[in-house]
């Protein structure tokens, strides 16, 4: 399936998505257990989707979009370019690359965040600007 994003936007995506680990926050923030954590992560990932909002709190988001690159890993591709999980992942993308990722709910792929070339989250964020702007 094709993104419409480079391969470096695409690594870069995909790296701020696994830097959070939100099943760990879900657990301890939201106190839910584990059996449910799947569940609750959906439904919010589906309150995103249908609401075209994002929550008001950073590392609500941070745990969502977590949940919704686990989706993709699943699948083992990312979204189509133009489907609704493709506009979510640009969506929160713009909204959190900015944002450093809390210290207590850090992945262990953080490091890759981390350590993305320099330049890089701005790229990322200025050829999707482009990609949004074309339609």
């Amino acid at each position: 399936m094709s993104t419409n994003l480079t391969s470096e936007t695409e690594k870069t995506i995909i790296s701020l998505g696994h830097a959070f680990d939100g099943y760990a926050y879900a657990g301890k923030v939201w106190n839910t257990p584990e059996a449910e954590i799947h569940t609750v992560l959906g439904q919010r990932l589906m309150q995103v989707q249908e609401s075209g909002r994002l929550f008001l709190n950073a590392s609500d988001n941070f745990a969502t979009n977590f949940y919704l690159h686990r989706s993709f890993h699943h699948w083992g591709w990312l979204p189509a370019a133009k489907s609704a999980e493709w506009y979510t992942m640009l969506f929160f993308y713009l909204h959190l690359y900015r944002i450093t990722v809390p210290q207590a709910q850090r992945h262990e792929s953080h490091t890759i965040w981390a350590n993305r070339p320099i330049g890089a989250a701005e790229t990322a964020a200025a050829e999707i600007r482009q990609i949004l702007r074309r339609g």
